[in-house]
């Protein structure tokens, strides 16, 4: 692909950014932003590449944001805090100050990145798509996918969060990060992990993962996790692995901290660990999704945690 290719793209991915984040975008803006994506997968990469370089971002901010509190200046206006955020991101995907705009608070919205998304669902949401005659795709909740069809052939790209992809005699793709999961009859799994890596689990038939390092074939229950730069190796995975198509979240010997994230995905509001020496505490137990708040409950009574509630907020201690 021609350099100059990749640097137009690249502009052009950017520009979109900040039309559709620090404007008022209108319909016709979202559509024409869609048909732009769509023309390639070199524009669906700049896209993915322009949502990445503001995650990036966003976590410099936070560093910094902790580090020099005194010089994340606030507007002294209630009515002029827009114009600040607004302008701070405009400005060039380089200023700290940009940190509300690109890393919501306590993740009660969806970032950003998410907003070029075809189909997302909300905390605890799940949701079926028929894409095509035998492609079917499950969303778990808090996902963003975007679609793509080059040659007849769909492609999925996930934005955030987990889909279960499955094709019956028919080509699909699936993007996530810099990688390609390529299957004709099979079904597949693939979760965004806040660390980063990509988790890609093989539940039926077979698939094969495109990762820059090299091409791996997954067989029926079979995993594998990847991230830009580091690819694993295959392992196994159990029957408790997919409990969320059965409506139902499974904690294996979690550390505390990765439990209360794991409830965060599924529970609307908020759950803050507040006391750091209880962060690798473990805990295992199944729950429905729709009871997470029992789990609250058993964290209370095995490990003796303070639980403090606020609306849908709930502090431990």
């Amino acid at each position: 692909m021609p350099a100059a290719d990749q640097a137009a793209a690249g502009k052009q991915a950017r520009a979109w950014a900040i039309k559709l984040k620090t404007g008022q975008p209108t319909t016709e803006d979202v559509a024409a932003f869609r048909r732009w994506r769509a023309q390639s997968a070199l524009h669906a990469q700049a896209w993915a590449q322009a949502s990445q370089d503001w995650k990036t971002l966003g976590a410099m901010a936070q560093v910094f944001e902790e580090r020099h509190p005194q010089r994340m200046a606030r507007p002294p206006r209630q009515q002029t805090t827009r114009r600040f955020f607004l302008g701070a991101a405009a400005s060039a995907f380089g200023t700290l100050a940009v940190v509300g705009v690109i890393r919501p608070p306590a993740g009660l919205w969806p970032s950003w990145s998410e907003l070029g998304a075809d189909y997302r669902t909300a905390t605890g949401e799940q949701r079926d798509i028929q894409l095509a005659h035998r492609v079917q795709v499950s969303l778990n909740t808090q996902t963003s996918i975007s679609l793509l069809h080059t040659g007849g052939t769909p492609r999925i790209a996930l934005i955030a969060g987990e889909a279960a992809v499955s094709a019956r005699h028919s080509p699909c793709e699936v993007l996530a990060e810099d990688a390609r999961i390529v299957m004709t009859h099979g079904a597949v799994d693939v979760r965004r992990l806040a660390t980063g890596q990509v988790r890609l689990r093989c539940t039926e038939g077979a698939a094969q993962l495109h990762h820059p390092s090299r091409t791996v074939a997954l067989a029926a229950r079979q995993q594998i996790s990847y991230s830009r730069g580091q690819l694993g190796e295959l392992g196994a995975i159990t029957p408790d692995d997919a409990g969320w198509r059965q409506g139902v979240v499974v904690f294996d010997n979690l550390r505390l901290v990765d439990a209360i994230a794991e409830i965060n995905r599924y529970r609307s509001g908020r759950v803050v660990l507040l006391n750091d020496a209880l962060a690798n505490r473990r805990f295992s137990a199944n729950f429905k999704i729709d009871a997470l708040n029992d789990a609250i409950e058993l964290l209370r009574v095995v490990h003796n945690v303070n639980v403090r509630r606020v609306g849908d907020f709930v502090f431990l201690s």
